[in-house]
């Protein structure tokens, strides 16, 4: 057991002396801002990593304990236990690979499809009544169509001077909507994920169900579409054309989805550009990423599926 396990469940046994912990499994690379312990395969312990990470695990217990509990995937419950420490319970499953949900047949995979459109739904109707809002804030990734322009403007400094010609034009590409539409970017604001992964979905195989959403930590107000670019990043357009059969706005702001999908590996490469220059690579990772995504302007009734 190494040090910093050693402390947290010296810590949990301290704090829960009734608990009989038999089983300890910890994660302390995988998560951004914090470490995981998982305790019998009953309780999740999220510690905050930094002081300044505290406020994504008090963000999470808020937005939890804000959607409630009649959700059609399960959300797992949350306690605070004291600041930059909460506590969850477990969900047994496995991430929702790409892979797993494609080599799912047919039907399994609209069963899934109906199960993710279902719970964006859900949670994107929630209504945002004054006193259920008031300490709520913006998802992290929320932008306004200004401040996605000037993020270009630094990318082209940052990230261009590793490209070729191609992936120039490539990028610009991305960004021309926003220039050719001043309306582009303009949404209703609703409760979102905001960073609703593969490892955020848990996945039981022996039901072929979803069991399980977590991990709210980023979550706050944004645009709906920001969650419906990340599926689309990670599973494709085809499968997300299956989801839009249950949940029938995502019609209504697939481009700019597709714009968050698109986007999506730029950041990162404007990240990885900003740790060359400061040689700081803590949280530098390798992406796995697939793609099955049309050109924004593209109308699903103009492509076979």
């Amino acid at each position: 057991m190494d040090t910093k396990e050693s402390k947290y469940v010296s810590y949990i046994k301290e704090r829960y002396p009734q608990m009989d912990i038999s089983k300890v499994e910890c994660n302390f690379t995988d998560g951004m801002h914090g470490d995981i312990v998982i305790v019998n395969e009953k309780d999740v312990f999220k510690f905050a990593r930094y002081d300044w990470s505290a406020g994504y695990i008090e963000n999470e217990v808020n937005i939890i304990k804000l959607i409630g509990r009649d959700f059609s995937i399960y959300v797992p419950k949350a306690e605070p236990v004291e600041k930059g420490i909460a506590r969850f319970n477990y969900i047994k499953g496995e991430p929702l690979y790409r892979n797993t949900l494609f080599q799912l047949g047919n039907r399994m995979q609209e069963m899934v499809a109906e199960q993710l459109a279902m719970f964006l739904k859900q949670l994107h109707s929630i209504p945002l009544k004054a006193e259920r809002i008031k300490n709520l804030s913006e998802c992290q990734a929320t932008m306004s169509q200004e401040e996605w322009l000037t993020k270009f403007e630094e990318i082209e400094r940052k990230v261009f001077p590793y490209c070729d010609s191609y992936s120039k034009e490539y990028y610009r590409q991305i960004f021309r909507p926003l220039l050719q539409d001043e309306k582009f970017m303009d949404y209703q604001p609703v409760l979102i994920h905001g960073d609703l992964m593969p490892y955020h979905i848990i996945f039981n195989k022996n039901t072929n169900r979803i069991s399980g959403i977590i991990d709210f930590g980023l979550s706050g107000l944004g645009d709906p579409a920001y969650d419906v670019g990340i599926l689309l990043d990670n599973y494709g357009e085809t499968f997300v054309k299956r989801m839009s059969r249950y949940y029938k706005s995502i019609i209504s702001y697939l481009d700019r989805a597709r714009f968050y999908a698109f986007v999506n590996n730029l950041l990162w490469a404007e990240s990885v550009s900003d740790m060359l220059v400061t040689r700081d690579f803590t949280n530098f990772r390798i992406p796995a990423k697939d793609r099955d995504i049309m050109p924004i302007g593209t109308r699903w009734f103009d492509i076979k599926g």
